[in-house]
């Protein structure tokens, strides 16, 4: 590539403009940039003639990556008369072209070197607005204001996870594979490398089908030396309604993909039987839910009514799913709901089923979800989803144990426990009238209180391990543990994501990792960033590979806060005075960070919905 023009090129020629014709716009002028990939995403630099650009983990170097195989100035690139040269600077781990160790060498648009194990790609684009592989971190917040508009707005939207089949890729191809996705993406979506092999993509109001075709554009592709690309969708509302749900299934669905069938989709199932987890996923209990674990044995064997209330991802499913099992229902099915996920539309034919004829594209009978529970536990999840209709629809059917398929005349007697499940203040939407007070008193037999996963502290260890034996199998990985430094920095962290939330950074770390232990470079820069709390030292015992859940020492952690609660009635000036501090710290908080509702929640440690309501509550839109 030559940076000069008109030498050396015999006779230039011009193009004179006509009286009155418009002056023709230039063509952008192509610039170089360096891909820098490493654990936490994509890092560029522009590449200047004339200044040399030097590469590594801290200062002096010109572009800093926080990857441990970096050395402090690892190699420095430099643009002259058209040529791209990299000097390695004496680094410890090298500086490697088509698997060589260098010093010195050219390379050319396109090619790729590793320092250490991080990957640098020289691109050539037209502006920075052209780079659009995302850093981990700056990915996520897109996908929580995504999610946070979709839920405002009642819009669908996609995440797709692309996968190179196989794992492992080699190491001139790690990162740079990603690039080539973009040509069959639109300019409004968004990319990041979510581990080596890996990539994440958001596809904003996106339904099904139209995600799925695009799906099917980008199976189409490959990576340099690999099979076709395989490729994994989750829709939201339908798969999921939260940003860890949505991105687990996305991957879980890549998983799945085969060379036959290189799309697979998450379940858009309004409704399953039995439970999401893993069969084998029975509950860690802390100390924080010691009390909450005997209490859920003992009311199982009764027939009330239950409300289990947490933070979205605290692990309420999990929950019911044990309540149920040490029922006199056991032997019934538990039939799931996902309430957020039903279509308003489709909502009498998802609760009660329909008759053949029905409507358009009945042609067969269909059970709905209270008839597939019957004799068994039905549970809700995220029961204050339901519109008014909808809950008004469920109050007639728990009140009268009996049912009508839509399509049909003739009543069904069904006999199902109830147990629900929401992140929201229940008794606040009957005060503003957006839940019916009746299927409230209705539901309200019990209710008992998950805490949050940063107040259960003593069982992210066993979390950690469980989900780093689950990741070792199926990545085909052998690591053995966490560094101290790492754990630390998973105890300090705040979850807003909660247990879903742990498991996708701990599956991300297996794969990054590059030893036996995860390293706090394995983990995504928002844990890293956060400030150690005091109390969360780090365990000495985890220095050491972990052999099994009961190796992992407990550490202390508050005590749930309620566990067995009843309605109460707080006096009305206690109220005011809450929503009034409430109001002025979310207003102070959404100042700092810009207005960005997906850092304001994080910096509160409130999950992003729960903000969102309270923002609409307070006028703060």
């Amino acid at each position: 590539m030559s940076m000069e023009s008109g030498k050396g090129r015999g006779v230039e020629t011009c193009t004179e403009r006509l009286p009155g014709e418009p002056e023709l716009p230039s063509p952008p002028e192509m610039v170089l940039w360096l891909m820098v990939h490493y654990s936490d995403g994509v890092e560029p630099a522009r590449l200047v003639a004339g200044q040399p650009l030097v590469v590594g983990r801290t200062d002096p170097s010109d572009l800093r990556i926080p990857d441990r195989t970096l050395s402090r100035t690892h190699a420095r690139f430099t643009l002259s008369e058209g040529r791209i040269v990299v000097e390695d600077l004496r680094s410890t781990n090298g500086s490697f072209v088509a698997g060589k160790r260098i010093e010195r060498a050219e390379i050319e648009i396109g090619g790729e070197i590793m320092l250490g194990m991080v990957t640098v790609r020289v691109s050539a684009f037209g502006t920075i607005k052209d780079v659009s592989v995302e850093a981990e971190g700056q990915f996520r917040r897109r996908l929580e204001d995504e999610a946070a508009r979709a839920h405002l707005f009642r819009r669908p939207f996609a995440v797709l996870a692309v996968r190179i089949p196989g794992g492992g890729t080699e190491r001139t191809t790690v990162g740079g594979w990603t690039h080539g996705l973009t040509t069959k993406l639109r300019l409004v979506d968004k990319l990041s490398l979510y581990t080596p092999d890996t990539a994440l993509v958001l596809l904003p109001e996106m339904e099904r089908e139209a995600a799925l075709t695009a799906a099917r554009g980008l199976a189409t592709l490959r990576a340099e030396g690999h099979a076709p690309f395989h490729v994994g969708v989750a829709v939201y509302p339908e798969a999921a309604t939260t940003v860890d749900a949505l991105i687990e299934l996305a991957r879980d669905a890549a998983a799945r993909a085969t060379p036959q069938n290189p799309v697979a989709s998450a379940s858009t199932a309004a409704w399953t039987e039995g439970p999401a987890s893993d069969p084998g996923d029975d509950m860690i209990v802390g100390k924080a839910l010691r009390e909450l674990h005997d209490t859920a044995e003992r009311i199982a064997a009764s027939e009330l009514s239950v409300i289990l209330h947490g933070e979205t991802g605290t692990g309420k499913e999990v929950l019911a799913h044990f309540i149920h099992e040490r029922s006199a229902r056991r032997s019934k099915p538990m039939v799931c709901v996902n309430c957020g996920a039903v279509p308003a539309t489709l909502l009498e034919s998802t609760l009660f089923g329909y008759e053949k004829g029905a409507f358009t594209g009945a042609n067969q009978p269909q059970t709905g979800m209270f008839e597939a529970a019957h004799g068994g536990t039905l549970f809700l999840d995220e029961i204050g989803e339901l519109s008014l209709a909808a809950q008004a629809a469920l109050l007639r059917v728990l009140e009268s144990g009996k049912l009508t398929r839509v399509g049909s005349t003739k009543e069904k007697d069904v006999d199902v426990r109830v147990i629900a499940a929401t992140h929201c203040d229940l008794e606040e939407m009957v005060a503003e009238k957006t839940f019916r007070q009746d299927l409230y008193f209705r539901l309200n037999t019990m209710v008992l209180q998950l805490p949050p996963l940063r107040e259960r502290v003593d069982e992210i260890d066993k979390f950690v391990d469980r989900f780093r034996l689950r990741a070792n199998k199926i990545n085909k990985r052998h690591v053995k543990g966490i560094s101290r430094d790492a754990a630390a920095l998973l105890r300090a962290y705040t979850w807003p994501g909660n247990v879903r939330e742990l498991r996708n950074v701990v599956d991300r770390a297996v794969v990054l990792a590059r030893g036996e232990l995860i390293q706090p470079e394995d983990l995504p820069s928002r844990l890293r960033e956060a400030n150690p709390a005091p109390s969360l030292q780090p365990d000495p015992a985890l220095e050491t590979p972990a052999q099994d859940s009961a190796s992992l020492p407990e550490k202390a952690a508050p005590s749930s806060a309620v566990v067995l609660r009843q309605p109460s009635v707080p006096s009305a000036k206690i109220k005011a005075q809450v929503s009034e501090f409430e109001a002025k710290k979310l207003r102070e908080t959404l100042a700092e960070v810009g207005g960005s509702r997906a850092k304001a929640a994080e910096k509160l440690g409130m999950p992003l919905r729960t903000l969102s309501r309270k923002v609409k509550k307070y006028g703060l839109v």
